[in-house]
C-alpha cells in the first residue's frame, strides 16, 4: 500500500529538520568559537599593557629615594648610573632625569628599532627632606617592540588554548547530538518513510527515549497519525454519505407525492418534481430538453392576487408560510392546494404542495355533522347556536328583524324509552321531527337539542300572537297519536318561548329566557306553553341562592333528623321511628323538606346529604342500643343515591363501625327509584337485602302498584300512603283501598305501615282490617332527638289507655 502523501511530506520535513538542527549547531559553535578567541586576544592584551606599566611603576619605586638625592644635589654621575640601571630592563627604552634648571641625564637603550610614540611614565621628583618640595622629574619611554612581542605571545598562547577547548565542547556536543538526536531522528524519518498509517502502523519510540522530548516527539507524530487516519476515514464516510444523501434525495424529490419546487423572489420556477407536474398539468421537459421558462403567477389560480401576498410574506418572515389556494383546472372543476413557502437564503424560495380537495370535503363534512343530529337529520344545540349568532349578529348590524324562540320538550318521553325500548322511542323522535316540521316555514330554524327536547327559531316573529297560533299548531301536532308496533301511544309537551330582542341581546341570554318558560310549562303540569316573563328569572334566582344555601348547610351541619314514632298495632307498644330530614337553617328557621329536597335532587346535593344523615340515623340507634332500647329505624333512600351514591358496602361498613344490626335499619323508596333503572335498582336492593337490611316501599298506591313490581324486588314492608289514609271512612273508597292493599300485602307476606293516622277512628278501623304497624300525628309529630323520650313515654301512656 502506498503511504499517504501527507505522512511522506512530514517524513522529509523531519529529515530536513534534523540536517538544519545539525548546521545550526556547528554554525553556532564555531561562531561562539571566535567570538571567545577575539574576547580573549582583547582581554589578554589589555591584561599584558597593564603588567607592564606596573612593572615600571615599581621599578620607579625602587630607585625613586636615589632619584631625590640625585636631583637634590644635582649630580649627574649619580642620575647617569640611575638611568643606566633602569636601561637594564627589558622594557625601558630610555630614560630622562632633569630638574627645573637642567638636564641630569638623558639615555636610549641602543638604537631606535620602533615607534617610542607611545606613553610614556612621568613622575615628580621631590626632595628628600622636604616632600612638598619639586626638586626634580623623570620620564621613563617604555620599549613598545619588547612590549608588544610579549602580548602577541601572551595572546596566541591563550588563543591555542581557547580554541582547543572549544574544539572539545563542540566535538561533544556533535557526537551528543549525533548518538541521542540524529541518530533517533533519522531512524524516526526511515521509519516514517515506510510507515502506513491507514494500516494501523505507528513509530516506535526510540530506545531509552521514553520520557525524553524525542518520545513524546513519537507519541505525538502517532497522535497525529491517528488523527489524520481517522479524518480521512471520516472524509471518506462523509463523501460516501453525500453521494447515497444525494441519491435519496433525488430518489424523494422525483418519487414524492406531493409536489416540490424552487422558484426566485419574482416567481420563476428553476426546478419542479414530476408530483408538481402532475398537480398542474405541466410538461417536464420542453423541446430542446430543458425545463420550461415558467412562473408560478401562470399556473390556474381562482384567485392569482393570493399568490403575491404569499411570495411577500414567505421574503419578509424567516419561518415557513402556508396557505390553501383554490386551483380552476381547465375541463374540471375547483381543486384546493396547501402549499407551503420557505425562503432559503439568496431569494431563494422552496415550496411544497400537495392536493388537499379531500381534506376540505372531509372538514366541510365533519363542520356540517358537528351541527346536524344525526338521528334526525335536523341541526343540533350547536348548530341552532350558531344560527343564533348569527340572527343576533344580522340584527346588530341592521337593527331590523327579530325572531321567537321556542323550546320544546315531550312530556314522560323517557318512560317510552325504558318501557318500549330506544328503537321505539327513536321512531317517536322522528315522527314529531316530521310533525315539527310541517308546523313551520321553510325559512325557520328546527334542531334537536337532546333526547327529547327540541329548539326552533320562527324567523321575523316578535308578536305573541303570532306565536300562540304556531305553538297552539305544535301542541295539537303532539298530541296527535303515536303509533309503534301497531300500539297508540300519546305524548304532549312543554314549550318554552323567548322573543328577540325583547327578552334579550345575546344568545346565552335567550336560550336562559326559553329554558326557564319550559320549566315552568313543566313545573305547571305540562302540556303547555309559557313565554318568559322577568318574574321567571327571579325564581331562579331564588334556587340559585337556595343551592348556594344548602351547600352551605352541607358544610355548617346545619341539616338534621326528626323522629315520628311507629307504633305496633299487635303488641300495642312503640317499635321505633321514621327519621325524616329537616334543615335548621340560621336566619329562616326550621325549614320542611318539601322546600328543599327536589333542588337537592336536581342538583345531586342528595347525595352528601343522605350519607350525612345516615351517619346521624345509625348514632341514633347506637344511642337507643345502649340504652336497651329495642327500636327500629327507617330512612328515606333518594333515586339519587342508588346506587352509587350509597352503594352497599357504605351500609355495611356504618353499620359495623357502629355496632348496630342490619335488620334494625330500614331503607324507604318510592316506586318511582325502582323504576328509573330496573336493572340496577334490583342489583342494589338485592344486595341491600343480603346484608340484613330491610326495604320498605313508600308511598305504595300512588304510584304503578303494580304486583308484578312486588314480586320482582325484595321488599319487606308497604308503606299506605298517608292520603288515603287521612280520608277514609266507612264505606269510603279510600277505606276500601287501604284494606284492599293491607290484605294484599298480608297474602305477600309483607309487613303494612300506614302512614297519616290522625284520629282514633283511623288507628280502630286499622286494626281491624289487621294492619301491623302505624304512624302518624295522632300519636305524635316528628320530633327532634332530644324529645323522643318524652314522646315515646306519652305513646306508651296512649297506648295503655282504655280505648273508647
Amino acid at each position: 500500500m502506498r503511504q499517504p502523501p501527507r505522512a511522506l511530506t512530514a517524513a522529509w520535513r523531519l529529515r530536513g529538520l534534523l540536517v538544519r538542527s545539525t548546521l545550526a549547531v556547528i554554525a553556532t559553535s564555531l561562531l561562539a568559537g571566535l567570538i571567545a578567541v577575539a574576547y580573549t586576544a582583547h582581554a589578554t592584551s589589555q591584561r599584558a599593557h597593564l603588567a607592564s606599566q606596573t612593572r615600571l611603576a615599581e621599578l620607579l619605586d625602587t630607585m625613586e629615594s636615589t632619584l631625590a638625592v640625585a636631583c637634590f644635589v644635582k649630580d649627574q654621575t649619580l642620575a647617569y648610573e640611575l638611568a643606566q640601571g633602569l636601561l637594564n630592563n627589558s622594557d625601558v627604552l630610555a630614560v630622562s632625569i632633569s630638574t627645573e634648571e637642567e638636564l641630569l641625564a638623558d639615555k636610549r637603550r641602543g638604537p631606535s628599532t620602533g615607534s617610542t610614540s607611545g606613553p610614556s611614565l612621568k613622575r615628580l621628583i621631590y626632595s628628600p627632606f622636604d616632600k612638598q618640595k619639586l626638586v626634580g622629574r623623570i620620564v621613563l619611554t617604555p620599549d613598545p617592540k619588547v612590549i608588544n612581542a610579549r602580548i602577541s605571545e601572551e595572546v596566541w598562547l591563550a588563543a591555542i588554548q581557547l580554541s582547543w577547548q572549544l574544539g572539545m565542547v563542540t566535538f561533544a556536543v556533535v557526537l551528543m547530538m549525533l548518538l541521542f538526536i540524529v541518530r533517533p531522528i533519522q531512524a524516526m524519518s526511515d521509519r516514517l518513510h515506510r510507515m502506513d498509517p491507514t494500516a494501523g502502523e505507528r513509530l516506535a519510540i526510540p530506545a531509552r527515549h521514553g520520557s525524553t522530548e524525542i518520545g513524546q516527539l513519537v507519541v505525538d507524530i502517532n497522535a497525529l497519525s491517528d488523527r489524520l487516519t481517522g479524518a480521512l476515514a471520516t472524509e471518506r464516510e462523509l463523501r460516501l454519505q453525500g453521494e447515497i444523501d444525494e441519491k435519496k434525495f433525488h430518489t424523494i424529490f422525483d418519487n414524492a407525492e406531493s409536489g416540490l419546487f424552487l422558484m426566485d423572489d419574482h416567481g420563476d420556477l428553476s426546478s419542479w418534481n414530476p408530483a408538481f407536474a402532475r398537480l398542474f398539468g405541466i410538461s417536464q421537459q420542453s423541446s430542446h430538453g430543458m425545463l420550461p421558462a415558467l412562473n408560478i403567477k401562470q399556473l390556474p389560480w381562482h384567485s392569482p392576487d393570493q399568490m403575491d401576498g404569499l411570495l411577500q410574506s414567505a421574503l419578509r418572515q424567516n419561518n415557513a408560510v402556508t396557505q390553501d389556494l383554490q386551483v380552476q383546472m381547465p375541463g374540471s372543476g375547483r381543486s384546493w392546494i396547501n402549499m407551503v413557502l420557505r425562503c432559503v437564503g439568496d431569494k431563494l424560495l422552496q415550496g411544497v404542495m400537495h392536493d388537499v380537495s379531500h381534506l376540505k370535503e372531509s372538514e366541510a363534512s365533519a363542520r356540517q355533522l358537528a351541527i346536524t343530529d344525526l338521528l334526525t337529520g335536523l341541526a343540533n344545540r350547536q348548530g341552532l347556536q350558531d344560527r343564533l349568532h348569527a340572527y343576533v349578529q344580522d340584527y346588530a348590524a341592521s337593527k331590523k328583524g327579530g325572531f321567537a324562540l321556542l323550546l320544546v320538550n315531550l312530556d314522560e318521553f323517557r318512560r317510552i324509552n325504558e318501557g318500549m325500548g330506544l328503537p321505539a322511542g327513536d321512531a317517536i323522535l322522528q315522527a314529531t321531527t316530521r310533525r315539527l316540521s310541517a308546523c313551520v316555514n321553510s325559512d325557520d330554524t328546527l334542531a334537536r337539542l337532546s333526547a327529547d327536547n327540541f329548539g326552533i327559531i320562527l324567523n321575523h316573529i316578535t308578536q305573541g300572537e303570532a306565536v300562540d297560533r304556531i305553538v297552539s299548531r305544535i301542541v295539537q301536532a303532539i298530541r296527535q297519536p303515536y303509533f309503534v308496533d301497531g300500539s297508540p301511544i300519546s305524548l304532549h309537551a312543554s314549550i318554552g318561548v323567548a322573543l328577540f330582542p325583547s327578552d334579550g341581546f345575546d344568545v346565552p341570554s335567550l336560550l336562559r329566557q326559553a329554558e326557564l318558560a319550559m320549566d315552568s310549562a313543566k313545573s305547571a303540569g305540562g302540556d303547555s306553553h309559557v313565554f318568559f316573563n322577568p318574574l321567571l328569572t327571579e325564581a331562579a334566582e331564588q334556587r340559585r341562592h337556595m343551592e348556594s344555601d344548602l351547600r352551605s348547610a352541607i358544610r355548617n351541619h346545619e341539616f338534621v333528623l326528626f323522629y315520628q314514632p311507629v307504633i305496633d298495632l299487635v303488641t300495642q307498644r312503640l317499635c321505633g321511628a321514621e327519621a325524616l330530614i329537616r334543615w335548621r337553617h340560621p336566619t329562616r328557621g326550621l325549614v320542611m323538606p318539601d322546600s328543599f329536597i327536589p333542588l337537592a335532587e336536581k342538583t345531586g346535593l342528595v347525595v352528601e346529604m343522605g350519607l350525612l344523615m345516615l351517619e346521624v340515623a345509625c348514632q341514633q340507634l347506637a344511642t337507643w342500643q345502649n340504652q336497651g332500647l329495642d327500636y327500629s329505624l327507617s330512612l328515606n333512600v333518594s333515586g339519587r343515591q342508588i346506587p352509587d351514591g350509597l352503594p352497599p358496602a357504605k351500609l355495611q361498613e356504618m353499620a359495623r363501625r357502629y355496632g348496630i344490626s342490619p335488620s334494625k335499619l330500614a331503607l324507604e323508596i318510592t316506586e318511582g327509584v325502582m323504576l328509573h333503572d330496573i336493572e340496577k335498582s334490583l342489583g342494589w336492593l338485592n344486595a341491600v337485602h343480603e346484608l340484613g337490611f330491610k326495604v320498605y316501599l313508600d308511598d305504595f298506591g300512588t304510584g304503578y302498584s303494580s304486583l308484578s313490581y312486588l314480586k320482582l324486588f325484595p321488599v319487606d314492608t308497604l308503606k299506605v300512603d298517608k292520603s288515603f289514609v287521612r280520608d277514609m271512612q266507612d264505606g269510603s273508597n279510600e277505606h276500601t283501598l287501604v284494606g284492599a292493599i293491607i290484605a294484599m300485602g298480608r297474602s305477600l307476606g309483607l309487613d303494612i305501615v300506614a302512614e297519616g293516622v290522625e284520629l282514633q277512628s283511623h288507628l280502630t278501623a286499622l286494626q281491624r282490617m289487621g294492619c301491623h304497624y302505624a304512624q302518624g300525628y295522632y300519636f305524635s309529630r316528628p320530633v327532634p332527638a332530644e324529645e323522643f323520650d318524652a314522646v315515646a313515654t306519652r305513646v306508651t301512656a296512649l297506648l295503655a289507655a282504655p280505648q273508647p
